[in-house]
């Protein structure tokens, strides 16, 4: 009996494909690092990234397949990824150097370690284990919860996104000290709309507490806040707003916030308040749900 490759080749039509391995294959042929296969019934991959390019092309593949992107390596049992997704082993995109003669500044990309910050200097709680990539820590919103007006002590000067329509948003400081103006169509339609987000009422009731209680640090676009800079909203998100491909941070503003052991609990109205505005900011950044939550 011959197998269906067998009859397909013989009739002159290949077989075809699943969408699954569809993507697989092109994704195989079009980066650079290596793809396996985690869970094959839960249509599940690792993509481990050799160059920044590989991020972009698993970013337009996983959007044409309606696969599901996040930077982390998938856990033996995920059983909350329904939908077919992809991880991202960025451990390889590491390069880490100084930008300016006094060493304060770094750049470092998406997955320089902990450990690695540590060699040079920076003073980072050992609750953060050395194997966890700048990505991670800056989107874990556990090592990153600074009031606003702490928010400059993240060390956070430049950050460059992929976002989530394949765009790449470089982000800074914004406003009268700006020196770089919005670098793409999206972020200057996106940006407009933050600033309208953080001054709705639901809003500003979220802004008379200490610490700002949503996820997304739509609080950097009040009034309260004296020098905006958009790569702050990198922090404690979770990667969801797009990919981090490399940041550049200042070691003499760095200094850790605070590690609470538990969230204050919201009353319920705040708790709705705070849902509605990071739905709100989601959508603006990625409507389409590309991007799932990042695994730690």
């Amino acid at each position: 009996m011959q197998n269906p490759s067998r009859r397909a080749f013989l009739g002159g039509k290949a077989p075809e494909l699943a969408p699954w391995d569809q993507f697989l294959l092109e994704l195989k042929r079009k980066t650079q690092g290596s793809v396996q296969v985690v869970d094959v019934n839960a249509k599940q991959a690792l993509c481990t990234v050799k160059l920044s390019t590989d991020i972009h092309h698993a970013r337009q593949l996983c959007q044409t397949f309606g696969v599901k992107l996040y930077v982390g390596i998938p856990p033996e049992s995920e059983a909350d990824y329904l939908e077919p997704s992809l991880g991202l082993d960025v451990s390889a995109l590491n390069q880490l150097e100084p930008v300016n003669d006094t060493g304060t500044q770094w750049f470092m990309q998406a997955g320089v370690t902990v450990a690695q910050l540590r060699e040079v200097g920076f003073v980072i709680p050992e609750a953060v284990p050395g194997s966890c990539w700048v990505a991670q820590w800056l989107g874990n919103g556990k090592y990153q919860r600074y009031s606003l007006a702490q928010i400059a002590h993240s060390g956070l000067v430049h950050a460059s996104l992929v976002m989530a329509d394949g765009s790449v948003a470089s982000l800074g400081l914004f406003g009268v000290k700006n020196t770089k103006p919005l670098n793409t169509p999206t972020l200057r339609s996106v940006v407009p709309q933050l600033f309208q987000l953080a001054n709705t009422p639901l809003a500003h009731e979220l802004l008379q507490q200490p610490i700002w209680p949503a996820k997304y640090r739509l609080d950097i676009f009040s009034a309260h806040n004296p020098s905006l800079n958009l790569a702050h909203l990198l922090l404690g998100a979770d990667q969801d707003l797009g990919v981090l491909d490399w940041v550049v941070m200042d070691r003499s503003r760095w200094q850790a916030a605070p590690l609470l052991q538990s969230v204050p609990a919201l009353e319920p109205k705040l708790q709705v308040n705070a849902q509605e505005l990071d739905a709100a900011a989601k959508a603006l950044f990625d409507p389409e749900l590309l991007f799932a939550y990042a695994l730690a």
